[in-house]
């Protein structure tokens, strides 16, 4: 049965055979992708701070915002950054991008409280977060957290995941980094009967484990522990041609990627020139990024938008589109590049965001144009709802 349809089953339903029920807020005759399809024109009713109907009926309401040549869509979704301020909370919001999933953080008190302040706070993008990402001493990202807890002889596997459980991390983030970096030898890192014991004991815990690894060899091993993503895609030149047993692992182990790749797309023009010379001797290029995005997707790999890096790498604003940018040029259709901004992030993390349906959060963007014609059009943001407010 077509979804319209049932929508307005589901809303007849629910106005009943008596009077009208009146919402607080009906977007009126606009256009609907949801975060996973385009639903065409419909009436989107708001109570409160929730999406109370959608359907093709007439609606009654406090308040009507004519919606006829607007476009509505869930907030987007940045399923990949490192938040150090609280101006990263807001550096995307009124481009719509109403959600970052942290993916690290050395002061898990303070990200937790970021977490709450957000969750309500009209202006700032909904934050959720690993808190700290399980690593060894000395092991990446402990150079840059030297006080965060690491797995060792005198923290076990389940102590550690516990500790992340107390501070209410949203997902557990876990590190495989062995390689050598800019003339750097490697770091220690987490052998992998740790990682298969970090993505078994999380999982019996109930919680969504996704990890960061760079390599063909380290995901392929990794794929079969069945973690639930990886935060990264492949990053070196040297693992190229890339074999169909990659991609297999990853379809075979329903395994999503954050491919972190927009940061190809960025000028070097003012790095140091042997930083220049060893990207471009060693990391993979936009085009051959592209080629393995294209790849993925084709043989049904769930891709999910993030950008990494800040701090004069990737900003939390404009350069996330850099990163839908960067699947356009791997063939995405402009709904499927849509999906990795919104619905896919819903799929991937199990988690009330990137979509718009009868009981979630009123939490959306209306465009003045149609970005499923034209992907520069997401930019064209007329307003930002937030929990149905749009002040």
């Amino acid at each position: 049965m077509n979804r319209i349809i049932i929508l307005g089953i589901i809303a007849l339903t629910l106005l009943g055979c008596t009077e009208p029920v009146k919402y607080d807020v009906v977007v009126e005759n606009v256009s609907l992708f949801d975060g996973f399809e385009d639903l065409g024109t419909v009436n989107v009713a708001i109570n409160n701070d929730t999406i109370a109907a959608i359907t093709t009926n007439k609606l009654e309401a406090d308040s009507i915002i004519a919606g006829s040549g607007k476009f509505m869509i869930p907030g987007l979704v940045n399923a990949h950054v490192h938040v150090n301020s609280l101006e990263d909370l807001k550096a995307g919001y009124p481009l719509g991008i109403l959600t970052l999933l942290n993916m690290h953080t050395g002061l898990e008190d303070r990200e937790l409280g970021w977490k709450t302040m957000t969750k309500d706070s009209i202006g700032f993008s909904t934050f959720y977060g690993a808190g700290h990402a399980a690593t060894v001493p000395g092991g990446h990202p402990n150079q840059f957290s030297p006080d965060m807890e690491t797995i060792s002889d005198s923290l076990s596997i389940s102590n550690w995941i516990q500790h992340r459980i107390d501070k209410k991390v949203d997902y557990i983030k876990v590190i495989r980094e062995n390689h050598e970096w800019m003339g750097y030898p490697p770091l220690p890192t987490l052998s992998y009967e740790q990682i298969q014991e970090l993505i078994e004991y999380a999982h019996s815990k109930g919680y969504t484990v996704v990890v960061h690894a760079n390599t063909v060899e380290e995901m392929v091993k990794i794929a079969e522990f069945k973690p639930d993503g990886f935060v990264h895609m492949l990053d070196y030149k040297e693992d190229l041609p890339i074999p169909d047993s990659f991609y297999d692992q990853l379809v075979n182990n329903n395994t999503f990627i954050v491919p972190t790749g927009g940061i190809a797309l960025k000028t070097m023009k003012d790095a140091p020139p042997f930083i220049q010379d060893w990207v471009s001797n060693n990391l993979l290029n936009a085009q051959e990024r592209a080629s393995i995005i294209k790849d993925m997707h084709e043989k049904g790999v769930l891709i999910v938008a993030g950008t990494d890096a800040q701090e004069g790498q990737m900003n939390f604003g404009e350069d996330y589109f850099l990163e839908l940018e960067l699947y356009k040029m791997a063939g995405l259709s402009n709904l499927e590049v849509l999906k990795t901004a919104t619905g896919n992030a819903a799929k991937a993390f199990n988690l009330p965001i990137g979509e718009i349906k009868i009981g979630s959060k009123a939490t959306f963007v209306l465009l003045n144009e149609n970005p499923l014609n034209d992907l520069s059009n997401l930019r064209k943001v007329e307003q930002v709802w937030k929990n149905g407010n749009n002040k």
